[in-house]
């Protein structure tokens, strides 16, 4: 029982970061986004093409920006966002060769005429 006192006496475990203030606030606004009603005109569709190798998004007329976020949960270093750019149309396709086998987290953000919208969902990758 000392002993394992004396190992967490040593370990640094912060419950609460820096900037936790800051933080819970972007939480919040992440949280309105998700449960904001998203007008039919302004709604995306996300769909894997070519035997999962591509996903293609259907972007809304007037997008101003959009970007794909992949969390990994088991990996931070494996995170990857993939950013739009108007040059690519509004049948916005990316590879997904960076995808490995896995759950992954994937956040879709966009903007028409200056108004957020947010869509997550959890997917799996099988290779």
């Amino acid at each position: 029982m000392a002993y394992f006192y004396i190992i967490m006496s040593h370990e640094k475990i912060e419950l609460v970061g820096e900037n936790y203030y800051a933080d819970g606030q972007a939480y919040q606004e992440k949280i309105n986004l998700q449960n904001q009603e998203i007008p039919a005109a302004q709604q995306i569709q996300v769909k894997s093409i070519a035997n999962d190798q591509f996903i293609l998004i259907q972007l809304p007329a007037g997008c101003d920006s959009a970007n794909v976020q992949f969390f990994r949960p088991s990996n931070a270093a494996q995170d990857k966002t993939v950013t739009w750019n108007s040059k690519d149309g509004l049948n916005w396709t990316f590879p997904t060769d960076f995808l490995v086998a896995g759950p992954w987290k994937r956040s879709v953000s966009w903007s028409v005429a200056g108004k957020s919208y947010l869509q997550e969902d959890r997917i799996f990758i099988s290779n």
